[in-house]
């Protein structure tokens, strides 16, 4: 049997399945640990494994000034900042790339085709969030190729109530934010919007920043034709990129537009549910190797670099909850396109670059992924099962297969032991099949990097104690790094043979009850990659992070006031190309302590926070240091 047809009989197994139940019992899911279409713009976790959830209410108590900040907080995230302020970091989760990882806002995937690197340009403020989730390892089979390693969702705030809220930040560097935003309406049609503005001279030359988002957000109830969703934003930043490519040129400058609107569909009837989504981001960047102006530059450099890549797509889900299992079946079609002067193919006639009218574009690519997927979910009394399928079709890779089962029991109210086996598979990027440049070489013939994940786990949640412990083992193949050679002057993008990760995550937390300290919680990831970089440099894939520990403790001051502190260790496994010595140099572990004071009243709090305590001098990346101990004060008010 070929695969095509392999195909069509899972999907007549499953529909045929779907439709034909006969009632013998029903699912049973925990939702505070994972949600089953619960919502279209919610992570699925599947019956086995469970999502990190962190709310608004604790989000608002942490020291911190970005979406970026916030992730790290994350056990088993490795956020690798380029700059500050949330102007560009790399994410990664179990130590897989920062192209692994799969970011999604309010349930629609916002990854950017042309690099992860673009991946967290997400056009809103910290202060809009209402939640962010995290599933680690693979999703793929739910979501297709790019969550090879994990998943993120961003949340926003959906009120039903009629509200208003500003907030203003300043401090060190020169940073100040603006921010506002309302809801309006009521449970069957309501909206949300928000506007922020925030600047920065930056800690060091060239590290300067501005940022604008606008994001709006509406929902419709209606009882005969289901739930609309609608998403819009725009982004806009520019920043001193300072080493982020290359220590040879600190003088590099980032300009990215970014466009996003989505609308999603729910409908139920019986025990169906229907959803669609249909959803495009145009994301727009002017990269300057030299800034400002190109008059100094030596005679190789004719012009910066402009890229805009289109990505639209269009989402398709039918579930039935049967009285045997629940089913779910899908579509998902996703087409990638990009123009540039620097990556793609060439193009016989220039085609005009809308955003800089003297500098058409001269290349271009295009790709079509076009997927299919089926997931069964099953309750047979503590035990929950769940299985499932996908495949993503594109004209230059043809079919490529992923899937997995999790499964769960339930060993006491308390106690929940879990188990799971996932495959993924993640496209090489367009920088990873065509950058071309003094220092860099890529290759248009990579493939397709894929993974099998294992995972075992237990949670325990009993009155003011909640533990979690997981560990995992994923095995990857063709994974895609940037490499150089002893012999090479150039980074070069190459298909690894193997590099297999290992690891485990650990965390504990309790809440005190009457007393003045309020909550402590701990957690620790550990990893380690069986691929050593022995015959040439890594930039990437094995660089991680190997130890990481974080301790919070949240506790009250006098009756309004609060404090949360946070202390981190952090263990880098590799190493870097010093830009002075040209010498390989290991990465040194560092300790960081922040903590945030947060005054709290029925209109207003106003929070001050200190971060980097300890004035460590560390690097996320290569040698880009970051910023020494600074301070923020700020004050939100609420209507």
């Amino acid at each position: 049997m070929n695969k095509k047809l392999l195909l069509g009989f899972l999907f007549s197994v499953i529909i045929s399945v779907s439709f034909s139940q006969e009632k013998t019992d029903s699912l049973q899911i925990d939702l505070r640990e994972i949600a089953v279409n619960a919502a279209l713009y919610q992570l699925q976790s599947g019956s086995g494994r469970l999502l990190t959830i962190i709310d608004r209410k604790t989000i608002e108590k942490m020291p911190l000034q970005s979406i970026d900040d916030l992730l790290e907080t994350l056990s088993g995230v490795d956020i690798r900042n380029r700059g500050v302020g949330g102007t560009q970091s790399d994410i990664s989760i179990r130590g897989g790339s920062f192209d692994q990882v799969l970011v999604l806002l309010n349930g629609v995937n916002i990854t950017d085709p042309q690099t992860g690197h673009y991946n967290l340009d997400i056009p809103i403020e910290l202060s809009d969030i209402a939640r962010i989730e995290l599933l680690q390892g693979s999703a793929a089979r739910i979501y297709g190729p790019n969550a090879f390693s994990g998943a993120i969702n961003i949340v926003t705030n959906g009120k039903t109530n009629k509200s208003a809220a500003a907030q203003l930040t300043a401090g060190s560097f020169g940073t100040f934010t603006q921010n506002i935003s309302g809801n309006l309406g009521n449970k069957k049609l309501a909206s949300f919007a928000s506007f922020s503005n925030k600047s920065s001279d930056g800690y060091i030359s060239n590290t300067d920043y501005k940022i604008l988002n606008a994001f709006s957000h509406t929902t419709l109830n209606t009882v005969s034709a289901g739930k609309f969703d609608l998403q819009l934003a725009y982004q806009q930043k520019s920043y001193g990129a300072n080493a982020f490519y290359s220590f040879k040129y600190p003088n590099q400058f980032d300009h990215t537009k970014t466009f996003f609107g989505a609308l999603n569909w729910q409908y139920s009837v019986s025990k169906m549910q229907l959803a669609a989504q249909a959803y495009m981001r145009k994301h727009y960047d002017r990269f300057e190797l030299y800034r400002d102006s190109i008059s100094n530059k030596p005679s190789w450099y004719t012009t910066h670099n402009y890229h805009v890549t289109d990505v639209t797509g269009a989402k398709l889900a039918l579930s039935h909850q049967g009285a045997f299992l629940k089913s779910t079946v899908g579509v998902d079609m996703r087409n990638e396109h990009i123009y540039s002067n620097a990556l793609g193919k060439s193009l016989t006639v220039t085609h005009n670059n809308i955003f800089e009218t003297a500098h058409p574009f001269t290349k271009e690519d295009n790709r079509l992924l076009s997927s299919a997927f089926v997931d069964f979910t099953k309750n047979i009394q503590k035990f929950n099962f769940s299985l499932g399928g996908s495949a993503t079709y594109t004209s230059k890779f043809g079919f490529m297969w992923f899937g997995g089962s999790d499964i769960s029991f339930n060993a006491s109210d308390d106690l929940r032991i879990y188990a799971s086996a996932n495959t993924a598979v993640r496209l090489p990027t367009f920088t990873d099949l065509y950058l071309q440049n003094s220092i860099q070489k890529a290759d248009t013939n990579l493939l397709p990097e894929n993974s099998i994940n294992y995972e075992v786990g237990l949670k325990y949640d009993k009155s003011n104690l909640r533990m979690h412990a997981a560990f995992f083992y994923r095995i990857g193949n063709n994974v895609i790094d940037w490499v150089k050679f002893p012999t090479s002057a150039k980074w070069e993008s190459k298909n690894l043979a193997n590099v297999n990760a290992l690891g485990a995550d650990v965390s504990a937390e309790y809440t005190f009850s009457n007393n003045i300290i309020k909550k402590l919680a701990l957690s620790y990831s550990y990893l380690t990659l069986d691929k050593e970089a022995v015959t040439f440099d890594s930039k990437y894939a094995l660089d991680y992070l190997r130890h990481k520990a974080v301790l919070t403790l949240t506790h009250d001051i006098v009756s309004k006031l609060s404090a949360q502190w946070k202390l981190s260790y952090n263990e880098r496994a590799g190493d870097y190309t010093d830009f002075v010595s040209n010498q390989k140099l290991s990465y040194k572990p560092f300790t960081m302590a922040d903590v945030r004071l947060l005054w709290t009243d029925r209109y207003f709090d106003v929070f001050a926070d200190a971060n980097n305590l300890l004035d460590v001098n560390y690097a996320d990346y290569g040698g880009l240091i970051q910023p020494g101990i600074n301070f923020n004060v700020g004050a939100r008010f609420r209507l």
